[in-house]
């Protein structure tokens, strides 16, 4: 065996450890995730309406990450993970009903034409999602200075319902699609923690 066979053999192998490495660290967030939500659950009505809105982005940023790579899913990993969202989005309507302040659905679907420029979010193609996630963030971007923080409640919301789909049409989507989408949900969660921060800013002035 020649030094350029070895090297190309040890080379595979490296490449082969490096993914197996990948996809057992997806699987453990994964399974944080799962606990987490089982935990956060059982928690139940001692949770409190102060402490639900640190859920709610801890939520968003467990989620943020595995939306970017859950084209790496296996396909019984990307089910789960699909019905561990859907348990969370049942638990969260309970969870502020009990709160008395649940999203108004007439108001939402406003907020999806405003956003989204459409309200049949759960039925976009894959070839729809680049545009529809495009003209989302355009929107954001020129209307979020003005927002109160239960306008960003509906935003949420539209972004929750494009993720949701984005996940479910991911691999009939093409690469460029799938990089362009991802940067977009990034940008969104990077200027919701903008708002959280300046809001967390203004109480610790307002406290002293």
């Amino acid at each position: 065996m020649n030094k350029l066979t070895k090297w190309i053999m040890v080379l595979c192998l490296a490449t082969v450890s490096f993914g197996v490495q990948a996809q057992s660290q997806l699987e453990q967030d994964l399974a944080d995730l799962r606990s987490w939500l089982n935990r956060k659950a059982n928690q139940g009505d001692s949770l409190t309406r102060a402490e639900w809105p640190a859920i709610k982005r801890e939520y968003n940023v467990r989620t943020e990450n595995l939306d970017r790579r859950v084209n790496q899913f296996s396909e019984k990993s990307k089910e789960e993970y699909k019905e561990l969202k859907a348990q969370y989005r049942a638990w969260e309507e309970e969870r502020e009903g009990s709160y008395g302040q649940p999203l108004n659905r007439e108001e939402a679907t406003k907020w999806e034409l405003e956003l989204a420029g459409r309200t049949d979010l759960k039925q976009l193609k894959a070839n729809q999602m680049r545009d529809v996630w495009v003209k989302f963030m355009d929107e954001v971007r020129a209307k979020r200075t003005n927002w109160s923080l239960r306008d960003w409640d509906y935003a949420e919301h539209v972004y929750r319902e494009l993720s949701d789909r984005k996940q479910e049409v991911l691999d009939n989507m093409s690469s460029g699609d799938k990089i362009k989408v991802a940067a977009l949900q990034v940008e969104f969660n990077t200027l919701r923690k903008s708002r959280d921060a300046k809001d967390k800013f203004q109480q610790m002035r307002e406290n002293r």
